[in-house]
C-alpha cells in the first residue's frame, strides 16, 4: 500500500466523491479522529439495523472479561454439526474464529457468558438499542433484537480505539488486535466484516503517524453483504488518491 494511499485513508477531504455504492443503498460515516471531523455519505447515517457480525468485536471482549474464555488462542472444539462454510467446521480459537465469522464460535461463548452478564455489558458499552432480548445466541443476527446505526458503530470504534470501554486494557487490546488486517511499522489497518439477509457491514480504523481515521460502511438491498460492503469501502480509499 503507498503512503499517498494511506494519506488519502486518514485525511479524506470534504470534497470527496461519494462511494460506489452501485445498486444498494449505501451510507457510510467517516471519523478523523484528531480532528473530529465526521463524513457523512448517504441518508441512513443514524438507520439502527442488526449489528451482525461486526458484534463479535464486543462478543469477543465480553468473552474475555467474564472468563467465557482465556485469551484469544485457546482452541474451542468444534460441535461436529457440518454448516454452510467449509472453513467454520473445525475448532477455532478466538483469533481464527473471527478472521473467518465463524458463527458457531461466538454462539458458544454467548451461551458460556450467559444473558444476564451479556445485558449487562452491553448495557455498560451503550451499544445500539442495548436490547438483547432475542435468545441469547442470535440477539445479533438478522431479525435479532439488537440494532446499531453507522454513527453508533463509529462511536463504538473511537471508544474502543481509545480504551475507553468498560472493559480491561487486555481485552480490548486484543479485540484490537484480532481485527487487524494489515500492519508494518506504525501503520495498522482494522476492520470486521458483518452479513445478514441484504444487508452488509465493513467497520474500522486505521492508524498511521499518530492519526487514527474510524469508519463504518454500511449497503442495504438484493445481494447485499459485508464482502460487498468491504469492496465498496477499499474502492472509495483507493478512488481517492
Amino acid at each position: 500500500m503507498s503512503k499517498l494511499l494511506i494519506l488519502c485513508m486518514l485525511i479524506l477531504p470534504l470534497f470527496a466523491k461519494e462511494p460506489n455504492f452501485g445498486k444498494y443503498d449505501g451510507s457510510a460515516v467517516i471519523l478523523d479522529l484528531n480532528s473530529s471531523q465526521r463524513t457523512i455519505f448517504g441518508t441512513r447515517a443514524d438507520e439502527r439495523l442488526s449489528p451482525c457480525s461486526t458484534f463479535k468485536i464486543l462478543n469477543s471482549m465480553i468473552a474475555l472479561d467474564t472468563g467465557a474464555i482465556k485469551d484469544e488462542n485457546e482452541s474451542v472444539k468444534w460441535d461436529g454439526v457440518v454448516r454452510e462454510y467449509p472453513v467454520w467446521n473445525h475448532d477455532h480459537s478466538m483469533r481464527t474464529a473471527i478472521a473467518v465469522s465463524a458463527v458457531w464460535f461466538y454462539q458458544e461463548m454467548a451461551r458460556h457468558i450467559g444473558a444476564k452478564q451479556m445485558l449487562e455489558y452491553v448495557r455498560k458499552a451503550h451499544y445500539g438499542n442495548e436490547d438483547t432480548s432475542r435468545t441469547l445466541t442470535d440477539f445479533w443476527l438478522g431479525k435479532g433484537s439488537l440494532k446499531i446505526s453507522p454513527n453508533e458503530q463509529v462511536d463504538f470504534l473511537s471508544r474502543l480505539v481509545r480504551n475507553d470501554l468498560p472493559f480491561s486494557s487486555r481485552a480490548m487490546n486484543i479485540a484490537k488486535d484480532i481485527i487487524t488486517l494489515k500492519k508494518h511499522g506504525d501503520y495498522q489497518f482494522a476492520g470486521k466484516t458483518g452479513s445478514c439477509t441484504n444487508v452488509g457491514w465493513f467497520i474500522g480504523f486505521m492508524k498511521q503517524d499518530n492519526k487514527t481515521t474510524l469508519f463504518a460502511f454500511n449497503i442495504k438491498g438484493d445481494g447485499a453483504s459485508g464482502k460487498e460492503a468491504e469492496r465498496i469501502a477499499y474502492e472509495y480509499l483507493q478512488n481517492n488518491e
